[in-house]
């Protein structure tokens, strides 16, 4: 058994209705430009973010490293500059005897270890008084480079004073003390100077080792020499 049957003019009006409102969406659809997917979008965006990460990551490291270079120099500058240096040791052997080796430049590369065992282009030049006031030692490396050393002050039996220059560094004085003891005498060596900032301050850390080792090996010869 049926229901009512719809009047013809009711299901003209409602398929008119439906079609009509499909009409008006697809209207609304903008098809003028290129349709772009969604996943597309997403795709093409992600490598430019990924980028500007990195981008920024390289700032900040730039930006860390230009502040600790920053801080290094301050820091230089607030470091002590000045240093002294000394080492001694007791030589069994009379204070004439030893201020001759002293005060003979020409001999250091003997007992010191600043000769060819430790640098092959080491190769020294003497010019004034041997053994007094004025008696220079000059040295040119492909290693260590070039410098002089000047004797300034001289004391027979006393020991004597000098002056150290490296080519491009601020001088140094030096000195080597020989003072007179029951069976012998006791050695001082002894160098002082200035470090200039920001740089400077920092080799001083380490300087008391590095030229303290040499002063004892210069002492240690000077006592195998004489004794």
């Amino acid at each position: 058994m049926s229901g009512p049957k719809r009047p013809i003019g009711a299901v003209v009006y409602s398929l008119f209705a439906q079609t009509r409102c499909e009409d008006q969406y697809v209207s609304s659809v903008d098809l003028s430009g290129p349709i772009r997917d969604p996943i597309d979008k997403v795709d093409r965006s992600l490598p430019v973010r990924l980028l500007e990460r990195k981008i920024s990551m390289l700032k900040r490291v730039i930006i860390g490293i230009i502040a600790l270079i920053a801080i290094l120099l301050i820091v230089g500058y607030l470091l002590p500059r000045n240093f002294s240096v000394s080492r001694s040791n007791f030589i069994n052997a009379e204070a004439n005897e030893i201020f001759a080796s002293v005060a003979d430049l020409r001999s250091w590369p003997e007992w010191t270890p600043w000769n060819h065992e430790m640098d092959p282009t080491l190769e020294y030049q003497y010019s004034g008084p041997d053994s007094q006031v004025g008696f220079i030692s000059s040295w040119t490396s492909e290693k260590s480079g070039s410098g002089t050393l000047e004797i300034t002050s001289a004391e027979e039996g006393r020991g004597i004073v000098y002056l150290l220059s490296f080519e491009g560094e601020t001088p140094a004085d030096g000195v080597v003390q020989i003072t007179a003891m029951k069976g012998g005498c006791e050695v001082l060596w002894k160098m002082s100077g200035a470090a200039a900032p920001p740089l400077g301050p920092y080799f001083l850390l380490m300087i008391d080792s590095l030229i303290g080792a040499d002063f004892e090996a210069c002492l240690a010869g000077l006592k195998e020499r004489c004794e």
